[in-house]
């Protein structure tokens, strides 16, 4: 074989074995997003189940209201979309196990792009 035929197979077998690492990246890159999103989805289940009594609480509160108006549809739209904010702060229950491993999995699987 010429050294121009070796260089060719040469290049064309990097050419080839680039291309699956690539694939094999995007297949890792896919895995770990739908992993992230299930993550993400455990926490925000275990959150709406915390948030959901003070939801309710917020709810009695805004029906039991002096002077107020507001009827029940008004107390929940009102209530609906509490997630429980400290004051001058973030949102609570984020500290939750399936939370904490939602942030590590990303904190441990960062984007690349």
């Amino acid at each position: 074989m010429t050294p121009t035929k070796n260089l060719s197979l040469l290049m064309v077998s990097a050419l080839l074995a680039s291309a699956t690492s690539a694939g094999d990246f995007q297949a890792d890159r896919e895995r770990i997003e739908r992993k992230q999103a299930e993550l993400e989805q455990a926490c925000e289940d275990a959150r709406q189940v915390k948030l959901e009594p003070l939801r309710v609480r917020a709810f009695n509160e805004c029906m039991n209201a002096d002077r107020s108006t507001d009827t029940a549809e008004d107390c929940r739209r009102k209530t609906a979309g509490l997630n429980a904010n400290r004051q001058n702060g973030s949102p609570r229950f984020y500290d939750l196990p399936a939370c904490v491993e939602a942030f590590e999995h990303r904190k441990a699987h960062p984007k690349t792009s």
